[in-house]
């Protein structure tokens, strides 16, 4: 049986996209850690981080993925955040085969700037800020992927297709 798939990757790359994709390719079931936090706090993302602000945003997030340790045939799409905890890297790991959608920095903000729904770019200067938090979490998208894909101007399809074709290398390779 292949094992879990698990999207990770900057906001604007594309992974619930993919990931709902994948999920019709491979038989498993899509899930989505920021559908699934909204669905327990009762609120939106942007409502969360504005009440109560990112670092409780991030314990929900955890608890969350803490949840899915064991769960079998799944896809799931994560936050761009969810990697800034060494916790949470540790546990995408355990869930199962942790895939990086890589995309150009201009691409990718011309995608996530088109949804107001971005409480991470609410600031005076949206790019800077988009920026800053791109570069401080190249590493970690390296550090917690076990296979990378650069996605630039690839279809959906295209992307799962090649996504799901290096999973299966990967997984026999362990």
């Amino acid at each position: 049986m292949l094992p879990n798939l698990i999207l990770i990757g900057f906001m604007g790359c594309g992974k619930s996209s993919v990931g709902r994709r994948l999920a019709a390719l491979t038989g498993h079931r899509f899930v989505d850690t920021d559908e699934m936090v909204v669905q327990s706090e009762g609120q939106a993302i942007s409502e969360i981080f504005a009440a109560k602000g990112e670092a409780y945003f991030r314990d929900a997030e955890e608890r969350t993925l803490g949840n899915l340790v064991g769960v079998c045939g799944i896809v799931l799409s994560t936050g761009g955040g969810a990697i800034l905890r060494e916790s949470n890297r540790a546990l995408l790991k355990k869930i199962g085969i942790v895939a990086w959608l890589d995309k150009d920095p201009d691409l990718l903000f011309e995608r996530a700037s088109r949804s107001g729904k971005r409480p991470l770019l609410q600031t005076g200067d949206p790019r800077a800020s988009f920026d800053e938090l791109l570069n401080s979490r190249l590493p970690l998208y390296k550090e917690a992927a076990d296979i990378r894909l650069d996605v630039g101007a690839m279809s959906i399809e295209e992307v799962a297709q090649a996504l799901l074709d290096k999973a299966l290398r990967h997984h026999h390779m362990l």
